[in-house]
């Protein structure tokens, strides 16, 4: 069984169109575990209506962000295999058959896909070019879109850090210290870049007080820092640069307030 992540947020408009693309898998051996973050336009209409078994949906009682509703769908994993899928986004038809075949074929424990961008039509993902076996130094060189399959024994008690909103690599850096990673190069998933949720309206001032939060919690991720430093040095020095001068602005936003 693979087991489908989706948190969602007021997105009733693309919700459906990825819930399709989900039960209409040629693998169909499946559950979809749905994580409404709060909502407050129709979609809790849209999952009262959906009549599958393979579907289980949950709703936190108010938004907590992406990364507690991702948590929160991790914890009812009942797959042997599992992913993430925006609730703005698609899969192919044929997207887990291929990866699982992929897995079998290779012994894989881990396999990553590219993806497809909706307007350009290009691939989001830079890196590998062809099929072949990604080390972990290899993954950390990878950059923009990816998706994929991970056994669900990689994941342990791993969790998505909360303070750390859209810092996913914080958990799948640790993953790939464990996975036996292999990249099939087809774009299995459509990345949807349209749309007026793809543009985030927010107050600057909030949004820089934000950005220093989330870097000064960064630098408390010993882990993620840690495996950072052995698979990427460039990216760890980047990464940590941030780190250094989110703290020396801490005191000083502290006392604006």
């Amino acid at each position: 069984m693979v087991s489908i992540i989706m948190a969602t947020f007021n997105r009733a408009a693309t919700l459906p169109r990825a819930i399709a693309s989900v039960l209409g898998q040629s693998h169909s051996d499946l559950e979809l575990i749905i994580v409404d973050d709060g909502s407050t336009d129709s979609t809790a209409d849209i999952l009262r209506r959906l009549d599958d078994p393979r579907v289980r949906s949950f709703a936190l009682p108010s938004n907590r962000g992406v990364c507690a509703a991702k948590n929160a769908g991790l914890e009812q994993i009942r797959g042997d295999w599992f992913t993430i899928l925006d609730s703005d986004d698609e899969i192919v038809p044929d997207a887990l058959s291929a990866m699982l075949e992929c897995a079998q074929r290779t012994g894989a424990t881990a396999v990553t896909c590219n993806c497809r961008d909706s307007v350009t039509g290009l691939l989001t993902g830079l890196g590998p070019t062809s099929d072949r076996r990604l080390s972990p130094e290899a993954t950390a060189r990878c950059r923009g879109e990816f998706w994929g399959l991970t056994r669900t024994c990689l994941l342990g008690d791993l969790r998505f850090d909360e303070r750390l909103p859209g810092l996913d690599p914080s958990v799948w850096v640790l993953i790939n210290r464990r996975a036996r990673r292999y990249y099939l190069h087809r774009p299995l998933r459509v990345y949807h870049t349209e749309g007026a949720d793809r543009v985030t309206k927010v107050n600057r001032a909030g949004s820089f007080r934000r950005k220093v939060a989330t870097h000064v919690a960064l630098g408390e991720n010993r882990a993620y820092l840690g495996e950072l430093w052995r698979v990427d040095r460039r990216m760890f020095v980047r990464t940590y640069a941030r780190v250094l001068v989110a703290r020396s602005l801490r005191p000083f936003l502290a006392r604006s307030l």
